[in-house]
């Protein structure tokens, strides 16, 4: 019962690791949400906010898959022994609850980001569509002018 009793602890310590992992991960997309509330988006704030929630991210599914190993050994004895783990028990569900709330934070924030972002780039992509249509109208004005041939005055002025 020693180690069954080790790997409870283990579990305890996960889910407490991924809480804070999850914490980090939603300070990193409110800092996200606040560069896309900038008029001037920033671009490379962007990327290495990106960068440092992807890393984030690995450590939450290294330490999913790590719960996963060690609830998978000691599944059964926790479930067939629970008034003996009842404490710890509890404090798993207080974890996972807080884990799913910040979750949910989590993605709600990431929503509304990638709308923001989608929105930022549809303006940019008529921008850049307006830009082109401006540069083919100078063209063919510029085009046009070079072909037609301009009758001088002294033409004009000959008849007198």
């Amino acid at each position: 019962m020693g180690e069954n009793q080790r790997y409870v602890g283990i579990l305890l310590d996960t889910l407490e690791k991924k809480q804070g992992v999850l914490r980090d991960i939603l300070l990193l997309t409110q800092d996200q949400e606040q560069v896309c509330k900038q008029d001037d988006y920033n671009e490379e704030r962007m990327s290495e906010l990106m960068n440092k929630k992807e890393v984030q991210i690995a450590k939450l599914n290294e330490l999913d898959d790590g719960f996963d190993r060690v609830y998978s050994r000691v599944r059964l004895e926790v479930r067939d022994h629970k008034e003996e783990y009842k404490e710890e028990i509890l404090k798993m569900q207080e974890y996972i609850r807080t884990c799913t709330d910040l979750g949910n934070a989590i993605m709600v924030l990431e929503d509304r980001n990638r709308s923001r972002i989608e929105q930022f780039f549809m303006g940019k992509k008529s921008e850049y569509k307006m830009s082109r249509a401006k540069t083919a109208v100078a063209s063919n004005y510029l085009k046009t002018m070079n072909n037609t041939k301009v009758m001088s005055a002294y033409f004009v002025d000959k008849k007198k």
